[in-house]
């Protein structure tokens, strides 16, 4: 653990408990919030590597328990454009370096932090016929930046699944599994890129109880939260994490 110094096992102790008490709160959001924290104090790819088994294991609780609501024929087409997006970002994964992986990161936060602040008040609404060429859009855009960033792409699928109308079990039980089949592929990814060191085992191992703590945290915000400024308050900081890792 050379690499990090206490104070930065510190912030990474504190950024994992915040992000994962937004996961358990809102039902996503954890590697938005965590990774442009930490890419100030480590590797991109030790934060994304760190990140993805994290969330890919807070899942596998939730879908044990729910698959039974799972909207399986949404999740097969979902799935069949994220495998395309998967393909894309780790074949991108070759030609860009950590301070490319970084700038792009930046433009993505600053492109969804608007999304976000814009739909803080109400989602926008799709019309039926849209529905396809989004879940085709939704599908390749979820893997492609998963695969580069680790996660943090939870918001892009409820773009398209808050169109279909679910109920909340089903919803929530659908967006778990993709996040689960979903991160494992990418962790079997980052595996093949060496990504997965001991200095990333150690932060793995670290990261259980924050994340166990985060989301008992968050389990008990969560209705305590007023959604509109929620969604306002991630959009104002993942624009301020943009900016600034664009001039990092």
């Amino acid at each position: 653990m050379a690499s990090l110094s206490f104070l930065g096992l510190g912030l990474y102790a504190l950024v994992m408990t915040g992000a994962f008490a937004v996961r358990s709160a809102a039902g996503f959001g954890a590697v938005l919030v965590a990774i442009p924290v930490l890419a100030f104090v480590m590797p991109l790819s030790t934060a994304v590597a760190a990140a993805t088994v994290l969330t890919a294991i807070t899942s596998v609780h939730h879908v044990g328990r729910n698959w039974r609501d799972v909207a399986w024929p949404h999740f097969l087409r979902i799935s069949f454009y994220t495998v395309i997006g998967l393909g894309l970002g780790f074949y991108c994964l070759h030609f860009l370096n950590e301070a490319a992986l970084k700038r792009c990161l930046g433009v993505f936060l600053m492109l969804y932090a608007v999304y976000a602040l814009w739909t803080a008040k109400a989602p926008h609404v799709f019309p039926t016929h849209w529905h396809g060429r989004l879940a085709a859009c939704t599908g390749v855009l979820g893997g492609f930046f998963g695969a580069l960033f680790g996660g943090g792409i939870g918001p892009i699928y409820v773009i398209y699944f808050n169109v279909l109308r679910m109920r909340k079990e089903v919803f929530r039980a659908t967006m778990s599994t993709i996040v689960l089949v979903t991160g494992a592929a990418r962790i079997g990814g980052y595996a093949s890129f060496g990504f997965y060191q001991k200095t990333t085992v150690i932060l793995i191992a670290i990261g259980l109880p924050m994340v166990v703590l985060g989301s008992w945290l968050g389990d008990r915000l969560a209705n305590r939260l007023n959604p509109e400024k929620f969604g306002a308050f991630i959009g104002a900081l993942l624009l301020l994490s943009g900016a600034a890792l664009l001039v990092k």
